[in-house]
């Protein structure tokens, strides 16, 4: 029995072929690309040798604080970039300075640096050796200069604010007299102070302050104007009445 021929012949294949898109290769590799420079330019600028501070530029009115004192202060931390500027130490640093009630960095990029200082305002001596600024903040300052010129405050208990509402409402009190006030203290039992402009020291107490200083402003016109020189001290604290000391 005759045996079939075999078919040796081998089925031709098509050749092997990958379709890729290009365009969504191309917007995969966007997010890496990103990264990539994002790494880069985080390195970049995080070396203090790029972007380095070149200009520093000061302002605010700056009476009482040395500006070369000042510059002393800003040199060490300009020497890097902005990025690495330590800026708030820098502020911290600065507002050191008992003169110098706040500062504010400012950046311009890509190398300028403005640093805004704002100086206290001092309103009051406060005791002997410190001063108190329109806000009733405490500052360890002196001002020889406007000594006898601006008030003197104090109590024990720092009420900065307190006190110079308080001094307020005293020169109110004394509007129409020909004195003023220019020392006012209380102290630690709560008794009121305060020493005229004329040179008397009077005591007002714990109580009834503006009655007493009334009383005060009334014997002052009738009997004491006339004998300034010679007073010293003015006694309050009584109930219908007032003692003096004289020199």
């Amino acid at each position: 029995m005759a045996r079939k021929k075999q078919n040796t012949r081998v089925k031709s294949r098509k050749p092997f072929s990958v379709n890729v898109n290009w365009k969504l290769t191309a917007w995969a590799m966007i997010p890496v690309l990103l990264l990539a420079g994002f790494l880069y330019a985080r390195h970049w600028i995080n070396d203090s040798s790029h972007l380095r501070i070149t200009n520093v530029e000061v302002i605010g009115d700056i009476q009482h604080t040395d500006r070369q004192t000042i510059q002393g202060i800003i040199e060490p931390f300009i020497k890097t970039n902005l990025h690495l500027l330590d800026a708030s130490a820098l502020e911290d640093e600065l507002e050191f300075e008992p003169w110098i009630r706040s500062v504010a960095i400012i950046k311009r990029w890509p190398s300028d640096l403005v640093v805004e200082i704002t100086e206290q305002s001092p309103v009051a001596f406060w005791g002997d050796d410190r001063l108190v600024n329109h806000l009733g903040e405490i500052f360890d300052a002196s001002l020889p200069s406007q000594k006898g010129v601006m008030p003197l405050l104090y109590n024990p208990e720092d009420k900065g604010l307190e006190m110079i509402r308080q001094y307020k409402m005293i020169q109110q009190w004394f509007k129409t007299a020909p004195i003023g006030v220019n020392e006012f203290i209380i102290n630690a039992r709560g008794s009121w102070r305060i020493r005229l402009t004329n040179g008397w020291q009077v005591e007002i107490g714990k109580m009834e302050q503006e009655r007493r200083i009334k009383r005060f402003l009334v014997a002052y016109k009738k009997e004491l104007a006339s004998k300034a020189d010679k007073v010293k001290k003015v006694d309050l604290r009584y109930t219908n009445g007032l003692a003096v000391s004289w020199k």
